[in-house]
C-alpha cells in the first residue's frame, strides 16, 4: 500500500473520530457557540452550527429555537422557526447566526431543534449565558456590559450524545420542551442569494494537496502551515481514484449563510394574549379578549388577527371591523406604537355535545388566535380552552340512582317432580323516578319454564325471558315478577337476573342458586 493511500486512509478514520465525538450520533449535529457571559440590556450572538453525517442528503430542513423569558428576540416571542427550508449535503454543514437581548438575571438557555418535513427531529443542541448586573464585578471581570455583541467564544454546546465543556457539565438548561401547536412563529426574511460565502460565515476546508500546491477539486489555495484553517469543516471523502493516487471529494460551495436574526436593530416585536373564561354553562356566553403589545423598538406597520374556534362554540357578536369566515374572524390591525396595547374582543356561546345515550357531562372546546404580516413573515399565536357543562344530568348507574334488585326461590331444595317460584324484585331507594326499566331473567341450563311468567308481557328467547317496558318507579317505589321452572332431578342451578333503564348507565345483577332432590 503506498503511502499517500495510507495517509488518506489515516485522514478518513481520524475525521471520523472527529465528527462523532464532536456532533454526537445524531442525523444532524448541532454546535452552538456565544459568550459565557454578559449584562442584562446587552446584546448576544450565538453561532449555529449544522452538520449533515447521515451519510446522505436531508432536504426541507425546520430550524426552530425555543428560548427563556430571560432572552428576548426583535420580532417575536419564543418559538421561533428559520423562514423557508434548509438542504444538507451529505458531509456539508451550515452555519446560522441568533442574536437575543438579554433581559433578566441568571442563566438563560436557548434550544435549537432540527425538524425533517414530518416534524421527525433529527438534532438539537443547547446554549446558554449567565447574565450578570451590568454595573457588577462580574461584568466587570468579564469585560461585558458595553452593549455590545460579545465577540469572545464558550466551549462547545451541543445535544445529548455530544461533548460539553467542564463549565457545562451538571447544569441543565431551562428551556421548556417545544409545545404541541403548530402555530410556531416563523423568524427571518427571504433566503439569501446563491453568493460567494462571507467571512467568518462558512467554515474553512482543508483536503490532501494537489500538484500544483491547491486543495484538490477545490481551487482554493493549499494551507501553507496551522494557521491557514484554524476549524476545519467536515467535507465529503472521495475514494482514491487509483494505487497510489488519492484525490479530496469536490468543494462544497454554499450560499451566503442566513441568519436567524435578520431583523433590523430597530424593529417592532409583539406579544399577543388570549383571555377567556375556563368554563361554560351550556346556552352560555363567554368573553374572550386578544391583547396585542408591540414590545419591540419602532412602530409597526399594519398586521393581521385571526380568531378561530372549535365546532362547539358559536359566535354572537365581535369588535368592529371584523370579518366573518366560517368558524373565523378576522382583523385588519393599524400601526402600533412602541409599547402600545390595543384589543379585540370576541363573544360566544358554549354548545353541548351529544352522546348515543345522553350529552356527556362536559365538553372542552378551544380559540385561537394568530397575529401576522408581521416583519420577516413571522406570526404570533396564542390559544385558550374552555369546559362547556352539559345543561342535561349525567346518566347515573342503578346503584347511585338508588335501584334494588333481588332475586329469591321460595322453594330449596325441591322434592322429585316439582318445580320452585323465583320472585325477582324492584325496588327505588333513590330520591327520582327511575325512568323506564328493563328486567332480564336468565335460567340455569337444562332448565324448563313452567307456564306463563307474571306479569305474562314477556319475551322468551330460550332460557332468557325479558319483561320489557316497565313503567318508571316513582321514590320508594316497587316492583314484582314471578315464574316456575323446573330441573332434571339431582342437579343444581343458578338463576340470574339484571335490570337497566333509559336514564340509567349500565345494569344491576343478581342471582339465585337452587338445588333439586335426586330420585
Amino acid at each position: 500500500m503506498s503511502l499517500t493511500r495510507q495517509r488518506f486512509i489515516l485522514f478518513v478514520w481520524v475525521f471520523s473520530l472527529y465528527t462523532s465525538a464532536v456532533y454526537g450520533d445524531d442525523p444532524v449535529g448541532v454546535l452552538l457557540t456565544g459568550p459565557e457571559k454578559a449584562a442584562v440590556g446587552d446584546k448576544v450572538s450565538f453561532e449555529v452550527e449544522l452538520v449533515n453525517h447521515s451519510g446522505t442528503q436531508l432536504s426541507q430542513l425546520r430550524v426552530i429555537d425555543y428560548f427563556d423569558k430571560g432572552l428576548r428576540h426583535a420580532v417575536s416571542s419564543s418559538p421561533i422557526e428559520q423562514a423557508g427550508t434548509i438542504v444538507l449535503a451529505a458531509g456539508t454543514s451550515r452555519r446560522l447566526t441568533l442574536e437575543f437581548q438579554v433581559v433578566e438575571l441568571g442563566r438563560q438557555c436557548h434550544r435549537v431543534e432540527i425538524l425533517d418535513q414530518t416534524n421527525k427531529a433529527l438534532g438539537n443542541g443547547t446554549a446558554c449565558v449567565e447574565a450578570v448586573p451590568r454595573n457588577s464585578p462580574a461584568a466587570a471581570q468579564s469585560g461585558v456590559g458595553g452593549n455590545q455583541l460579545p465577540s469572545t467564544k464558550p466551549p462547545m454546546q451541543q445535544g445529548p450524545g455530544s461533548l460539553q465543556s467542564e463549565a457545562n457539565k451538571g447544569q441543565p438548561g431551562s428551556v421548556s420542551q417545544p409545545p404541541g401547536s403548530p402555530l410556531l412563529p416563523r423568524l427571518g426574511g427571504p433566503q439569501p442569494s446563491s453568493t460567494p460565502p462571507q467571512a467568518g460565515n462558512v467554515l474553512e476546508q482543508t483536503g490532501p494537496k494537489g500538484e500544483t500546491g491547491q486543495v484538490a477539486g477545490s481551487g482554493l489555495p493549499a494551507a501553507q502551515d496551522d494557521k491557514t484553517s484554524k476549524e476545519p469543516a467536515p467535507v465529503p471523502i472521495g475514494e482514491p481514484s487509483g494505487p497510489g493516487e488519492a484525490t479530496a471529494a469536490p468543494s462544497v460551495t454554499m450560499p451566503n449563510v442566513a441568519s436567524l436574526s435578520t431583523s433590523p436593530p430597530v424593529s417592532p416585536a409583539f406579544e399577543v394574549t388570549l383571555a377567556g373564561p375556563s368554563e361554560l354553562s351550556a346556552g352560555g356566553v363567554g368573553e374572550f379578549v386578544v391583547t396585542i403589545e408591540n414590545v419591540g423598538t419602532a412602530a409597526s406597520g399594519e398586521t393581521s388577527l385571526e380568531v378561530m374556534w372549535d365546532p362547539f362554540l358559536t359566535p354572537l357578536e365581535a369588535s368592529d371591523g371584523y370579518k366573518l369566515d366560517q368558524n373565523k374572524a378576522n382583523w385588519s390591525i393599524p400601526p402600533v406604537a412602541v409599547n402600545e396595547t390595543i384589543s379585540r374582543q370576541i363573544n360566544v356561546r358554549g354548545v353541548a355535545g351529544t352522546g348515543e345515550i345522553a350529552p356527556p357531562s362536559s365538553t372542552r372546546a378551544c380559540v385561537r388566535t394568530v397575529l401576522s404580516d408581521l416583519p420577516g413573515g413571522a406570526m404570533v399565536a396564542d390559544e385558550k380552552c374552555v369546559v362547556i357543562k352539559s345543561s342535561e344530568p349525567r346518566p347515573r348507574s342503578p346503584e347511585e340512582a338508588g335501584v334494588r334488585l333481588s332475586l329469591a326461590d321460595l322453594d330449596d331444595p325441591v322434592r322429585v317432580g316439582s318445580g320452585t317460584t323465583l320472585v325477582c324484585t324492584i325496588l327505588n331507594r333513590g330520591d327520582q323516578p327511575t325512568g323506564s326499566l328493563k328486567l332480564v331473567i336468565r335460567l340455569p341450563d337444562h332448565a324448563r319454564l313452567v307456564g306463563n311468567p307474571m306479569p305474562s308481557r314477556v319475551r322468551i328467547d330460550g332460557s332468557e325471558i325479558t319483561f320489557d317496558g316497565i313503567e318508571s318507579l316513582a321514590p320508594s317505589g316497587r316492583s314484582t315478577f314471578e315464574l316456575v321452572y323446573r330441573m332434571p332431578a339431582g342437579e343444581s342451578g343458578e338463576a340470574t337476573a339484571s335490570v337497566g333503564g333509559d336514564k340509567l348507565d349500565g345494569t344491576l345483577e343478581t342471582s339465585c342458586k337452587t338445588t333439586f332432590l335426586p330420585l
